[in-house]
């Protein structure tokens, strides 16, 4: 067996990752917004800017890391210590409430024996955002028809169709659907709708509406690193748009070295087995 050692964040995310619920939690239900989120219109446009910019195509092919994981989407606090006072989180007063009641994984507020976490419960996909906050790695592949995105965590994949259109009306999805174009010779624009709200916005709880629309920008530096700015527009649990920030850095390891998957028969295997005695509380699997 081949053990990898990881310190500080990316340590206690792998432990989130690998390991269940254990004590007292309960995996958060999804939101209930007091309004019908469906009659509500986004703050930002939803299609794609006409003409489209003229722009040479950056080479963003290969495998990224993200520099500094983070426990918060929010620009002004990416640690996670003023969950619920950000001052770049412009909340609804449900969203704050349900944001408050969440038990982390990981972070200045964490309790992992009793955290309310679906992902780690239900292994409910990271998704959007969030999955920059683990430190695996991942795959640009750009063709002329679509961007595929190749995330060692899950495994999962996103496709970004380019020169497209949203539908007017998507299913809601875990990865939702997205469209892309380049800008300003450097920059990789993606713009998604059509997700569905079961998922965490990041490792804090801040939730996410069926009428969420997230826009990313992922710009290619002088340096050779990334720079990736994230736009949260969810008229349904904020009250105008908001910021994220990451960077990446390129990575030279090798592409799924390590198959992040995430089983609940495995994480109550690994709970029986290790978690039970380290904790307190009774636990709530099979239930």
């Amino acid at each position: 067996m081949h053990i990898r050692f990881v310190s500080g964040v990316a340590l206690a995310a792998t432990i989130a990752l690998a390991n269940p619920a254990m004590a007292g939690g309960q995996a958060a239900e999804p939101p209930q917004p007091p309004m019908d989120v469906y009659t509500l219109k986004n703050f930002l446009p939803t299609t794609p800017p006409n003409p489209k910019p003229t722009s040479k195509v950056p080479d963003l092919s290969g495998d990224w890391s993200v520099a500094g994981i983070g426990q918060s989407l929010s620009a002004a606090d990416p640690a996670g210590r003023m969950r619920g006072k950000e001052p770049d989180i412009p909340y609804q007063p449900w969203s704050l409430a349900y944001t408050m009641k969440q038990v982390p994984p990981t972070g200045p507020d964490a309790m992992f024996e009793r955290t309310t976490d679906p992902a780690i419960h239900t292994c409910e996909p990271l998704g959007l955002g969030r999955i920059y906050m683990y430190p695996g790695k991942t795959r640009f592949i750009q063709t002329t028809e679509a961007v595929y995105l190749l995330h060692e965590i899950g495994p999962a994949y996103r496709v970004v169709w380019m020169n497209a259109q949203h539908p007017e009306d998507p299913d809601p999805q875990y990865w939702g659907h997205s469209i892309g174009w380049y800008e300003n010779d450097d920059t990789l624009v993606i713009d998604t709708v059509g997700v569905n709200d079961r998922s965490w916005l990041d490792q804090l709880g801040h939730p996410r509406t069926e009428r969420f629309h997230f826009i990313e920008r992922y710009k290619k530096t002088a340096d050779g690193t990334m720079q990736l700015d994230m736009t949260v527009d969810d008229p349904g649990a904020y009250t105008k748009p908001w910021p994220g920030k990451r960077n990446f850095t390129k990575s030279a390891t090798g592409f799924l070295r390590y198959q992040w998957v995430c089983s609940v028969r495995d994480n109550n295997a690994h709970y029986e087995k290790v978690g039970k005695s380290g904790n307190t509380g009774s636990t709530t699997f099979g239930n």
